[in-house]
């Protein structure tokens, strides 16, 4: 089983939640997708999906799946690389305006890096990145201060481009 995750952006992730029911749909996917689907406005047609669940339904869905692909939040990826499973993130894109700002690519990027994550930076990357996930085992250890250190400069350069323009 395929657990796709968006968590609970009040805008939902509808890019990444039509992207895998097609490849459901097309046989791109052919596994079983659960989906905790948010706020999110698209209603899969292929995939078994909630809105929301609770932490304790959220981590043993992560425990049944053998791969998570999920947006690019911090609780996910953290809980995922804890239970040692794969996962692939695709972060959403403030050009799409799917949040406000890029941190979840500089996430990602950095996560990536260490090897705890696989990233789609698209949606059409996602066959490929399944390949991928069935030979990959998240990388353990430290990593939090280096994430920590990545969206902290993230930010002061968004807030120095601010105070450039402004």
């Amino acid at each position: 089983m395929i657990f796709l995750t968006v968590g609970n952006w009040h805008k939902g992730f509808d890019r990444l939640v039509k992207a895998v029911d097609e490849f459901v749909g097309n046989g791109v996917i052919t596994d079983h997708v659960t989906a905790q689907t948010g706020y999110g406005s698209y209603k899969p047609e292929r995939l078994t999906a909630v809105d929301f669940c609770s932490p304790s339904e959220f981590r043993n869905l992560i425990a049944k799946a053998w791969l998570v692909i999920s947006h690019a939040g911090m609780g996910t990826m953290m809980e995922t690389v804890k239970q040692r499973k794969p996962i692939i993130v695709v972060p959403r894109r403030s050009a799409l305006g799917e949040v406000s700002n890029d941190h979840q690519l500089a996430t990602a990027r950095q996560l990536e890096s260490e090897g705890k994550v696989l990233a789609a930076y698209e949606v059409t990357e996602l066959p490929d990145k399944i390949q991928e996930a069935r030979d990959f085992m998240p990388a353990v250890g430290q990593g939090g201060q280096e994430i920590i250190r990545a969206v902290e400069a993230f930010i002061e350069q968004l807030q120095a481009t601010k105070t450039q323009q402004g």
